[in-house]
């Protein structure tokens, strides 16, 4: 989930089996295998580095071997003794421990608090990076657009002048994805996927599309991790994907029709990367954030805070079964305000229109759910997180070249990615409008989205297309409902910051919900648009 901004591609990498020593303190670096299961402390809080700091290291560390692979460094990498981690002694979780308890995105804020306690200095970046196969000299920098998840990204050149390129190193941030491991198996399988697609040839005339690329250890293992004085932390080291651009929002845009041009191409982003992946074995998948994406959990939430639950005894009927999302969710099961606040909210005259609009909506926001249970609809690999900044465009051609940030891939329908990037992209207001009138759906945005996805989609089924209108309802339903619990039992999810107003996720709810209530107005219009779309492209492939 982190963001590389304007011209940064996103590039990942996976697990090594050995030991490694930086300086007179070690750093134990050993293979993680997809089969690993550990959990380790929260680490200390550190301070942050300055902006554009760089090193340099003309030969890099001088390799040497004992027991695994070590690398000597300076002495000020690491001030205090680090420990050995023995990977034959890794505690199993049943169920790791977060903050965020499974779901995304996460408190933004939060994340990024977290995320930032312990910061790795800029040179020690650069050592860190030169335990992967990257040329010498390697230079490392601090990177300014780490995005809001993994705040731990730094920018590395590597190579002799003339033929130096840029790479991006990144720690997993376990304080939200408490198995970084699977995070890195998921995203293994499919880069596979995609790039197996290319390989056979699959992509049509006025379309282009890349892979992250991951780079390998000097063992040849695709991401690191490490045991020091700070904890344990995961690494990984990606290529940029080179000339390309992205965009955090359509308002970017001034003209209209490179607007409507961008949302077609993004559609079609989804699309291929869509069909690049339908392959992947959804059985290996494990959903990296227990209890995100389901609707079901969502609305026990909410159910559990309106019976005024305060305990997990009380709550019990509305806790999942799952032991791992139990664990990961069941403080947002419960009140965490005072009687007295916990009363003013849940009555607040403004809000009362919208609870009951919740709980008349519960059978209809399960829909997509009871599809995929009973098979109607299909259950495959999707990307988890549809935002527009996610996507990579050429600044050559202005098409679509990528979908990065591949950290919250699951088993699902693709319906919910779709419903989601639709959902953010044709709001007209945002999700902090307090002005509800100002809340309304773009409705040619929607349509472009949806040509684009039609269009260069190769496997969609008619029954999935018959659910297009209705994912994009039931999405902005869902985060309303996620948004309206929040707030009710005392925003203990989407944690606030200190310049935020108490009522920021009240007004995040009733934002969602109105957005909802616009998208069911509009139906008969989005509806003709997907079957006049999809009639157009069943008679163009036939």
């Amino acid at each position: 989930m982190g963001r590389f901004g304007d011209r940064w591609g996103r590039l990942e990498s996976p697990p090594d089996s050995s030991g490694t020593a930086l300086g007179s303190a070690r750093l134990s670096v050993f293979a993680a295998t997809t089969s690993s299961l550990a959990r380790f402390p929260a680490l200390r809080k550190g301070r942050r580095p300055g902006s554009r700091r760089s090193s340099r290291y003309p030969c890099g560390p001088k390799p040497l071997t004992c027991g695994g692979q070590f690398l000597s460094a300076k002495e000020d990498l690491l001030k205090s003794r680090s420990f050995w981690f023995d990977a034959r002694k890794r505690p199993a979780t049943c169920g790791a421990w977060s903050p965020f308890n499974g779901d995304c995105p996460v408190s933004l804020r939060a994340a990024r608090s977290l995320s930032v306690s312990e910061e790795y200095p800029v040179a020690q970046a650069g050592r860190i990076a030169s335990v992967f196969s990257l040329p010498r000299p390697i230079e490392s920098y601090d990177f300014p657009d780490k995005g809001n998840i993994n705040r731990h990204t730094y920018l590395i050149c590597a190579g002799p002048d003339g033929r130096k390129r840029e790479y991006l190193l990144q720690r997993i941030n376990q304080q939200v994805f408490t198995r970084p491991w699977s995070v890195m198996a998921s995203m293994l399988a499919s880069i596979q996927a995609q790039q197996e697609c290319l390989a056979r040839g699959e992509l049509r005339d006025g379309e282009e599309w890349e892979t992250i690329a991951l780079i390998p250890t000097q063992k040849g293992k695709p991401y690191l991790e490490l045991t020091d004085k700070r904890g344990y932390s995961c690494w990984r080291l990606m290529v940029k994907i080179p000339d390309t651009r992205t965009f955090k929002s359509l308002s970017e845009i001034r003209d209209e029709n490179e607007r409507l041009r961008i949302a077609e191409q993004a559609g079609s982003g989804l699309a291929l990367y869509g069909s690049f992946t339908a392959g992947m074995d959804v059985c290996a998948l494990e959903n990296p954030l227990p209890g995100y994406r389901d609707t079901r959990l969502y609305y026990n939430q909410l159910l559990s805070v309106l019976a005024g639950n305060r305990t997990l005894e009380s709550a019990s009927q509305y806790l999942p079964e799952d032991p791992l999302v139990r664990q990961s969710t069941e403080q947002h099961f419960l009140i965490h305000l005072p009687d007295a606040e916990y009363e003013r909210r849940i009555s607040d005259p403004a809000l009362v229109p919208f609870i009951e609009l919740a709980r008349r909506q519960e059978d209809f926001a399960m829909t997509l759910l009871r599809e995929m249970e009973s098979g109607k609809i299909r259950k495959q690999a999707i990307h988890g997180d549809t935002k527009l900044d996610n996507f990579l465009f050429s600044i050559r051609s202005g098409r679509v070249r990528a979908l990065v940030d591949l950290d919250t891939i699951m088993p699902h329908t693709w319906l919910v990615d779709w419903g989601d990037m639709v959902r953010s992209l044709a709001n007209v207001a945002g999700e902090k409008e307090s002005n509800l009138s100002k809340v309304g759906v773009d409705l040619k945005i929607y349509e472009a989205v949806a040509r684009g996805f039609l269009r260069s989609a190769r496997d969609v089924r008619r029954e999935e297309i018959a659910r297009m209108v209705d994912a994009v309802q039931i999405i902005a339903l869902e985060l309303g409902i996620r948004f309206l619990a929040d707030y009710l039992r005392g925003d203990s999810y989407f944690k606030l910051g200190p310049a935020d107003p108490p009522d920021l996720n009240k007004t995040r709810a009733m934002v969602q919900l109105t957005l909802f209530q616009k998208l069911v107005e509009a139906t008969e219009k989005t509806s003709a648009s997907i079957d006049s779309i999809s009639r157009e492209v069943g008679e163009c492939a036939s």
